[in-house]
């Protein structure tokens, strides 16, 4: 298993001792960029001796353990300096204290680890840190297949560690026309855990990989990056309850792990259906109805019997970054007919894999995410059921077309007869030719004519053009970097109108998506590295351990 600091660490290496386990033991350097400002004498820097003293006395205490796999120093410690390439201070700093942990422990190998894999920071820690022994990277979906031969084409010439990987992370996710994240289905994911984890193991420069297992947490989602669904509301006084419910992607590691099948297999999602039609991804539109039939289409290898535990919450999307605390988002009472509910969490379970939800209730252009839990039939399968699951995570919206005496029919109505061709600067991207919902979606998208998100024209769009309000106010913020947010300078010009258009006041539509990301389902894990690199038979063993152990770490989330 893996820590991020060594406030526990001694505990925690007393227990993987009892259990037969190693640790990759985190050391926590500073990420403020303050600390990272002045390196022309380190030795004279009080604060940072203060912190290398205990890094050391850490060190010192815990080195002898049995239970010790390696130590890292720092993680992402370059992340809010530059996450690119840091600076020539935060890895002379590293190199600082690298060379006293291996002063003090000599017999362990020492690394660090950064976000992702980027030439950069690479090529700096190359030039400044040649005390590594090796270098850790957190990766995230695709990404995680190519660290190796990145590695290898930046003249990185030692071995290295994914330090974190899982699914495609929730930043690089597609996200539907009114924001929210697209999350792949946890059967979608299972192809990405695999990649990342042969590839490892087929790269002998590779010498461990670990899956990003952090308890149960909300992250974006409350089940981005679980392995574990410990959601009371979902597992807890449900007509199909499952502690500790293991997410499908733990069989497929554990079988790259060991090489054997494992003996009991997770259910499987094909794809989800609303209002009868098959969605092209786990985002939908809903009008304001006592009848919107949801099926989730699944399998299980076994041939067992599966029932469905589904859920809504409100989509409330947390500004935190790295992992920081983000609060479960909260159930939507009301969603499901009365029989077969849980009064009090609002869960609903269908034999046959198929809800009825109503929508009546739910506010007008509303963002809410229904969650989808597919599990063995608790009737069929005692004594031996699995504590197993599938899920999907489908944003949606409420949608709602204009009707006759309401203000946003007359205000399409008379664009339609009258102001685009008397006023068109006043409609960007409509011409005489569009459709009623097409001008209903401009409206609502710029905050304008009392207009909710139509039920249809989902897909309209429009990128601004030259001689167009929202033209010029895109470029003016683009000539002027300094204005816009810290993660938006040096963006493209969609991504600072979708930033306008997020303020719905009445200068910009929704711009046309750029080409989004390709799903990866396979990879080419070859990974030829220079040869020369001499990686002794005794130190793979030990280092070669990181993957395998993984599989028993759970116990430690507890």
């Amino acid at each position: 298993m893996r820590t991020w600091g060594t406030e526990e660490i001694r505990d925690q290496l007393a227990r993987a001792a009892d259990r037969g386990l190693r640790i990759s033991s985190g050391i926590w350097l500073p990420h403020a960029p303050a600390a990272y400002e002045e390196c022309d004498d380190l030795d004279a820097d009080a604060w940072w001796n203060a912190q290398l003293a205990s890094y050391v006395a850490a060190v010192r205490e815990n080195k002898n353990s049995t239970a010790l796999l390696w130590w890292t120093v720092g993680n992402e410690e370059e992340l809010e300096v530059d996450v690119f390439r840091g600076n020539e201070c935060v890895w002379k700093r590293l190199e600082w204290a690298v060379q006293a942990v291996k002063a003090e422990d000599p017999n362990h190998p020492v690394g660090t680890v950064t976000a992702g894999a980027m030439e950069p920071k690479v090529r700096l820690i190359n030039e400044f840190c040649p005390s590594l022994d090796f270098l850790g990277v957190n990766s995230y979906g695709a990404d995680s297949l190519i660290v190796g031969s990145s590695l290898q084409e930046w003249n990185f010439t030692k071995p290295y560690a994914i330090m974190e990987f899982g699914p495609r992370g929730h930043w690089v996710a597609n996200r539907t026309e009114w924001g929210a994240y697209i999350e792949d289905t946890s059967s979608e994911k299972v192809p990405l855990y695999n990649a990342t984890c042969y590839a490892c193991k087929d790269d002998p420069f590779c010498i461990g990989a670990f899956a990003f297992v952090w308890g149960w947490k909300w992250e974006k989602t409350g089940t981005w990056y679980n392995m574990f669904n410990e959601w009371p509301d979902v597992t807890q006084n449900v007509s199909v309850p499952c502690t500790e419910c293991e997410a499908e992607a733990l069989g497929a590691l554990q079988q790259c792990w060991t090489g054997g099948q494992p003996v009991t297999r997770p259910p499987t999602i094909t794809g989800v259906e609303v209002n009868g039609s098959r969605l092209d991804d786990m985002s939908f539109i809903a009008p304001r109805s006592e009848s919107v039939p949801v099926r989730v289409v699944a399998t299980h290898p076994l041939g067992e019997t599966l029932v469905g535990i589904y859920a809504v919450t409100d989509e409330i999307v947390s500004n935190a970054v790295g992992g920081a605390y983000e609060a479960t988002n909260p159930l939507v009472a009301g969603v499901w007919p009365a029989a077969g509910v849980n009064a009090t969490t609002g869960a609903s379970t269908a034999e046959n894999l198929s809800v009825t939800m109503n929508t009546s209730g739910l506010s007008l252009g509303g963002e809410f995410r229904l969650y989808i839990f597919v599990r063995q039939d608790p009737e069929t399968c005692q004594p031996n059921c699995r504590h197993q699951e599938a899920y999907a995570s489908l944003a949606f919206r409420i949608c709602h077309t204009a009707q006759a005496g309401e203000d946003c029919q007359s205000n399409v109505s008379y664009a339609m007869q009258t102001g685009i061709r008397t006023h068109p600067a006043a409609y960007p991207g409509l011409d005489g030719n569009s459709t009623f919902e097409e001008i209903q979606a401009m409206l609502y998208q710029m905050g304008r004519g009392s207009c909710p998100p139509p039920c249809g024209a989902r897909d309209w769009c429009h990128t601004a053009t030259q001689g167009e309000e929202c033209y010029v106010r895109v470029q003016s913020l683009m000539d002027n970097q300094t204005a816009l947010p810290h993660s938006l300078q040096n963006a493209s010009f969609e991504t600072v109108q979708a930033h306008i258009q997020s303020s719905r006041d009445g200068v910009c539509p929704r711009p046309c998506a750029e080409a989004p990301a390709a799903n990866v389902t396979d990879s080419d894990s070859s990974a030829g590295r220079p040869a020369g690199l001499d990686l002794s038979a005794a130190n793979r063993a030990v280092v070669g351990l990181a993957s395998a152990l993984l599989w028993s770490a759970w116990v430690f989330n507890a």
